[in-house]
């Protein structure tokens, strides 16, 4: 294989495919309008995201020239392996970022999905195994007696939060104007 050919492992065909954050938004919701109604089209996935279904078929003509869905004007939308994969992941990652923040971070379920809808995004792959590791960590030591969660929970009703959180913002900010290496 030649360098100018895009191969499996070749840095064209990963730049190829890197996708916006909006354009995994659109694979997004075809995987989920699918695993709800087998099918997806156009107008399924304009109401879905809030936008003209004239600004869904620019996307999807994207996601199409990627090998990430079937798509022909008029007619179903479909993802491809490909796409069924990378749309699982970053559904996956939603959740798992979700799931993060409502759980440990005990933030309600409307700020967890705003919020988890720019960090899926934003945070690697390694980022979000450690998130669904320390998911996991709670939960074992919970299954053996500790109580992390509602550790954290009475630590956060109890007020007390609000000086211990801020001393140490403060320290943070502190250590931003003398530590060269902060950043």
């Amino acid at each position: 294989m030649s360098p100018d050919q895009p191969g499996k492992n070749s840095k064209l065909h990963d730049m190829e495919k890197k996708l916006s954050s909006t354009l995994e938004d659109y694979l997004e919701a075809i995987f989920l309008i699918e695993k709800e109604k087998r099918t997806a089209r156009v107008r399924d996935i304009a109401r879905h995201l809030g936008v003209s279904k004239s600004t869904v078929s620019a996307a999807l003509k994207s996601l199409a020239s990627k090998k990430l869905i079937e798509y022909e004007p008029y007619e179903l939308i479909a993802l491809t392996s490909e796409g069924r994969s990378a749309a699982a992941t970053i559904v996956m990652n939603h959740y798992i970022i979700s799931h993060f923040l409502r759980s440990v971070l005990a933030l309600s379920r409307d700020t967890a999905e705003r919020i988890a809808c720019e960090f899926e995004h934003a945070v690697d792959q390694e980022a979000i195994e450690r998130f669904a590791c320390f998911l996991a960590f709670v939960k074992k030591s919970t299954a053996e007696g500790a109580d992390l969660l509602n550790d954290f929970q009475r630590f956060l009703g109890e007020g007390s939060e609000h000086s211990i959180c801020q001393d140490l913002i403060n320290e943070y900010r502190q250590r931003i104007d003398t530590e060269a290496e902060f950043r």
